[in-house]
């Protein structure tokens, strides 16, 4: 009995090696392809520019506080006493704490607007990814990211492709870019 399930077992891991050793395996530098996308481009320029307007009411906000706090050590050096300077005392602890719930508020805002952007560019690349890997039959697609999260350490340059991808997005550069790792 012991010896027909050591068989059985024993058969059961030579056939998932023999499966797992058939899967294909594909990778793309997704950093290289998002750097030269006019999509990525045009977002970064979007972003740009929402971040100066959110800029700007944090900084009408902080003038505001100063020209608050300014007052208020103009009062005190006049020799004003606490309880004269206690309402703007209040006063510039409500403001600051204002700002900074504003600057955490921008600093999402910001997030948020760069996801929702980037959102319609990583389908648009996946679908395409999808797609190569159907046509090249290829079960994994890792990203070999050059700017150190890469999960691929070592691969066969033929299972690289940076360049299909560049290729179904229209986007045409020097070999030496394309095939960069």
């Amino acid at each position: 009995m012991n010896q027909r399930l050591f068989i059985i077992t024993g058969l059961f891991l030579l056939l998932c090696g023999t499966v797992v050793g058939q899967h294909k395996i594909g990778y793309v530098n997704l950093e290289a392809v998002l750097s030269v996308m006019p999509e990525t481009k045009t977002m970064n320029q979007q972003l740009q520019t929402y971040q100066q307007k959110l800029g700007q009411a944090l900084q009408t906000k902080d003038n505001y506080f100063q020209l608050k706090l300014q007052e208020y050590q103009e009062k005190a050096e006049a020799g004003a006493t606490e309880a004269e300077l206690k309402p703007q005392e209040d006063e510039l602890k409500k403001l600051q704490t204002e700002l900074q719930n504003l600057q955490a508020d921008s600093e999402q805002k910001l997030i948020q607007k760069q996801q929702d952007l980037m959102a319609p560019v990583l389908e648009k690349i996946e679908t395409l990814i999808k797609e190569i890997a159907t046509t090249k039959k290829l079960d994994y697609i890792l990203n070999s990211a050059t700017n150190g999260n890469s999960v691929l350490l070592q691969a066969p340059d033929q299972d690289n492709i940076t360049k299909d991808l560049l290729d179904k997005l229209g986007i045409k550069l020097p070999e030496p870019a394309a095939e960069n790792k």
